[in-house]
C-alpha cells in the first residue's frame, strides 16, 4: 500500500475543508508541538469537544513526532486517558514525544494542556514506520 499526503488529512491537511488544520513544529525538547482552537463543529456534549476529536489530536501529535523526524509512520496501538473536558472555543497546545525507538516500531505519547498548563488528556502508543519522509512532503511546506 502506497502512502500518499494529498493534503487532506483530516487532522493535519490543509486541503481539506472540514480538518483541524493543525500545523505542528519541533519544540527545544524535541517535542512535536500544535496550538489548536476547536470550534463548535467539533463538539459532542455542548461546549465540550467530541472524544473522539480528542484522540485524533493526541494520534496527530505522536505521528508528527516522528513526521519531523523524516519518518512516516501508522498508528498500531493508541491508549487515551481523559484528564478534563476540552471545552469549545478554548485554545489548547498538543504536544507528542518519541518515547522508545526501534528498528521499525516505535512507542510515543502525547498530551492535550489547556490555556492556564492543565493536562485534559493524554496518550500512548505504537507507530509502524512505513517510509522515510522530509516533513516539507507532508502537509504545509513551512513546518521545519
Amino acid at each position: 500500500m502506497d502512502f500518499i499526503d494529498d493534503g487532506k488529512c483530516f487532522a493535519c491537511g490543509p486541503r481539506n475543508p472540514i480538518g483541524l488544520k493543525l500545523k505542528f513544529r519541533m519544540d527545544d525538547k524535541g517535542r512535536a508541538v500544535a496550538v489548536f482552537e476547536p470550534g463548535e463543529e467539533f463538539q459532542g456534549f455542548a461546549g465540550v469537544v467530541h472524544g473522539g476529536i480528542v484522540c485524533a489530536l493526541l494520534d496527530e501529535a505522536m505521528a508528527w513526532a516522528l513526521i519531523l523526524r523524516g519518518k512516516l509512520a501508522v498508528t498500531v496501538t493508541l491508549s487515551a486517558r481523559f484528564r478534563r473536558p476540552v471545552r469549545v472555543g478554548s485554545k489548547v497546545t498538543v504536544s507528542g514525544e518519541l518515547v522508545k525507538s526501534g528498528s521499525a516500531r516505535h512507542v510515543l505519547r502525547s498530551e492535550i494542556r489547556d490555556a492556564s498548563g492543565e493536562l485534559a488528556a493524554e496518550a500512548e502508543g505504537t507507530f509502524l514506520v512505513v517510509s522515510d519522509v522530509q516533513p516539507r512532503e507532508v502537509g504545509h511546506e513551512d513546518r521545519t
